[in-house]
């Protein structure tokens, strides 16, 4: 069953249920109080009928001699007698009528009766003397309250009953039921329809949710709902958009990673194809071919060549994958001494190509694994070398800001573009492919850099300028100055 006829038929039960219970309770406690009354009236009415009879056989036994009874054996029914006429004689109103009663002895046995003479009088048994009760009793479709009293007549015990017609109460609660059940019919008419409108008002903004939902899974992800409440369903919405955002981010994400992957698939096969053609090749010439001493050292030596340029493939991509699963031991070193250890290693070959080299550096202590970081400031200078002509300017500076220590880089060459800048840490980017490849360049050593700076917790960040130059800052934590 779909949520909003859920929601349907538990609001129009829930109303039904409250208002059938309510009513019934109000119904019922009417009734209740209306027969409580009629019971007291009718006490009031047998005790009348009592006090009038006994005055009535007061007066007749104060005229009689009760010598004249000495000699007569049934006492009993000569009291039955006076009492008898003594009802026939008695005539009792109220605002409905005439008062009907009956009298009966203490053996059960009907004295007078001014009506009712089918209906038993088995309650006399459950009455004590001097006590009195009552019950309720169907006369075909009347209702009475047969109301008893114990008394003494005559020094005898005698019942005296009333039949108090009730059938107005049982009628009225009749035609309470009946106006009741109206009532919820109309209820449950005008209840379903307005019910059924507001349901499909609160419905709305979760249909919302369910179209836009449907949209985001056949790939739309730019889609979102439109929020205009601030009750729960607003809140979901916003939670709603907010997990939509999230989804496309991450979307995004995975597409630009499997944009990369394929890249990375396509350029590795294209590395490896080049230097493969050309041993295959050379190798083919060697065994098909009569060729002279020099010519076969120079096939040999580009298989040579070849093979190398495969050997350091292999061995950058080996790195990458051994710096993304290794952790590392951090060292304190001297940032002055581990400055001059690269300057050490790179002049030579500045000073080949006469290009300027500076180095400035402040004095701190640095947390870094020497020979990995070494091998990024290698791979940036070897980078800012192939940038520059001839009599360039490549600096290597350090400075401490609070607790990290910044390394830039800067040349004065041929600049990167802004659009390109964002890529140049992918594995086989290069911005200039051909001038790279003649350079012996595969596109893997910004690669290994970003790596081993992530694994040092750092950053690497790179600013350049088209026919300027280029600088690369790398932060590293954790350094402290020295006095």
């Amino acid at each position: 069953m779909k949520f909003f006829w859920k929601c349907f038929f538990t609001i129009i039960f829930i109303c039904i249920l409250c208002c059938s219970i309510g009513s019934y309770f109000l119904i019922t406690t009417s009734f209740a109080s209306s027969l409580d009354q009629e019971i007291l009236i009718a006490y009031d009415s047998v005790d009348i009928v009592y006090y009038s009879i006994r005055n009535e056989l007061q007066e007749i036994s104060d005229m009689q001699d009760h010598s004249i009874f000495s000699d007569i054996e049934d006492l009993s029914s000569v009291q039955n007698e006076w009492v008898t006429k003594t009802a026939e004689g008695l005539t009792l109103r109220n605002v409905v009528g005439d008062m009907s009663f009956r009298i009966s002895d203490k053996n059960k046995k009907i004295v007078f009766s001014s009506k009712f003479n089918k209906l038993d009088n088995d309650i006399i048994t459950y009455i004590s003397r001097e006590s009195r009760g009552y019950e309720i009793v169907k006369n075909d479709q009347e209702y009475y309250i047969h109301s008893v009293r114990s008394s003494d007549l005559l020094n005898e015990q005698y019942y005296i009953e009333i039949f108090r017609d009730v059938t107005p109460i049982f009628e009225s609660r009749v035609s309470q039921y009946e106006t009741f059940l109206k009532i919820i019919g109309v209820m449950l008419l005008f209840g379903c329809v307005f019910t059924f409108v507001i349901c499909k008002w609160l419905m709305k903004p979760i249909h919302k949710l369910s179209r836009v939902a449907r949209e985001i899974s056949g790939g739309h992800f730019e889609q979102r709902v439109i929020v205009k409440n601030n009750d729960e369903i607003g809140n979901l919405a916003n939670n709603f958009n907010l997990m939509a955002a999230n989804l496309e981010e991450k979307i995004n994400e995975l597409k630009e990673e499997a944009s990369k992957q394929e890249t990375f698939v396509a350029c590795f096969s294209h590395e490896l194809k080049t230097p493969l053609t050309s041993i295959i090749g050379y190798a083919d010439m060697l065994r098909s071919k009569k060729m002279n001493r020099e010519q076969m050292v120079l096939s040999a030596n580009y298989i040579f060549e070849e093979g190398k340029r495969l050997e350091s493939i292999s061995m950058k991509l080996l790195e990458i994958v051994i710096l993304k699963n290794s952790k590392i031991i951090l060292k304190e070193i001297s940032a002055i001494d581990f400055f001059e250890s690269v300057k050490g290693i790179m002049i030579p070959i500045f000073q080949k190509q006469n290009i300027h080299f500076s180095i400035n550096a402040e004095k701190a202590n640095l947390m870094i694994e020497p020979e990995l970081m070494k091998t990024v400031c290698i791979n940036l200078l070897d980078n800012a070398r192939k940038a520059v002509e001839s009599n360039g300017q490549v600096s290597l500076c350090g400075r401490l800001e609070e607790n990290n220590y910044i390394i830039n880089i800067c040349d004065n060459g041929k600049g990167i573009e802004q659009n390109e800048l964002n890529k140049i840490t992918q594995a086989f980017y290069m911005v200039d492919k051909s001038r790279a490849r003649i350079q012996g360049g595969i596109g893997l050593g910004l690669t290994i850099c970003d790596e081993i700076i992530k694994l040092h917790g750092g950053t690497l960040k790179f600013q350049s300028t088209p026919q300027k130059g280029t600088c690369v800052f790398i932060s590293l934590k954790g350094a402290d100055a020295i006095e």
